[in-house]
């Protein structure tokens, strides 16, 4: 049995859905599981971590974790214990991912972290071409699979990294400045007439860069261009104009996406 903290980072809901499957599988197995979403707000936080096996879970932004990670691996402090680290992309572990994980891993090793295991898992993308019915549903069929595999590394403290292309370490550098720009994302964000008020994108902004004012939305300077906001509002009423050409007009439900793809296992 083991002591575990599970930590994420989520926009659009895949390393939160990875998350919480993992924790479910490591529970039946009686560990004791802790689940945590990073937001923005915390990140310079310190905070140290006694726990027998530490997991982080992020998307991909960039060929990058998102800036908050950085910020949030810095603050951390730990005794040595084993740690995972999962990344999350619509390509997976493409050619241009493959160095994703290189700077939290350094960053992480620095204070303590003893990083054994190193895994990616695919998710439907988000980003302008939101996958067809058919693809997503083969896609998310593997899920159970993919967590399985995770879960039985951190059991048996498998020792585990992914192959990194040199040409990589240049993207994620490239990758790196790119972030700096995506302020003007959230910044350049319209709120229609159809907002009802209900302060959702608010209260889910890992960026921590919405707030509520006269009972609208007003978009600060930190954007991280993860895209929860607008795929999530439930009235769509918030319109990018900076960076729109990356949004599916169709829209993005993981939970839906999900559900249909379990329902199309039952019949």
């Amino acid at each position: 049995m083991k002591n575990i903290r599970i930590d994420y980072y989520t926009g659009t809901g895949g390393s939160q859905l990875i998350a919480e499957r993992l924790a479910e599988k490591l529970k039946t197995e009686n560990n004791t599981v802790i689940v945590n979403r990073i937001y923005r707000a915390d990140t310079k936080e310190p905070k140290t971590l006694d726990v027998d096996y530490y997991v982080l879970i992020f998307p991909v932004h960039g060929f990058n974790p998102p800036k908050p990670i950085f910020e949030w691996a810095k603050h951390l402090t730990a005794n040595g214990c084993k740690t995972a680290i999962i990344s999350v992309a619509g390509a997976g572990n493409a050619l241009t991912n493959t160095a994703c994980r290189y700077k939290t891993r350094k960053l992480l090793k620095k204070v303590g972290f003893d990083i054994i295991y190193q895994d990616m898992v695919r998710m439907p993308n988000s980003w302008k071409n939101v996958p067809e019915r058919l693809k997503y549903t083969r896609l998310l069929s593997k899920l159970p699979t993919k967590i399985e595999k995770i879960a039985k590394a951190i059991a048996t403290e498998k020792r585990g990294r992914k192959l990194i292309y040199w040409f990589d370490y240049l993207l994620t550098a490239l990758g790196r400045t790119t972030q700096n720009s995506t302020h003007k994302f959230g910044s350049g964000i319209n709120v229609l007439d159809s907002c009802t008020s209900c302060g959702l994108c608010a209260k889910n902004c890992c960026s921590s860069n919405i707030q509520m004012e006269t009972n609208l939305p007003k978009f600060g300077n930190q954007c991280d261009m993860c895209l929860g906001c607008v795929y999530n509002c439930p009235q769509r009423a918030l319109q990018p104009t900076w960076g729109a050409f990356q949004i599916d007009k169709k829209g993005y439900d993981l939970r839906s996406m999900l559900q249909d793809t379990e329902n199309n296992q039952t019949k």
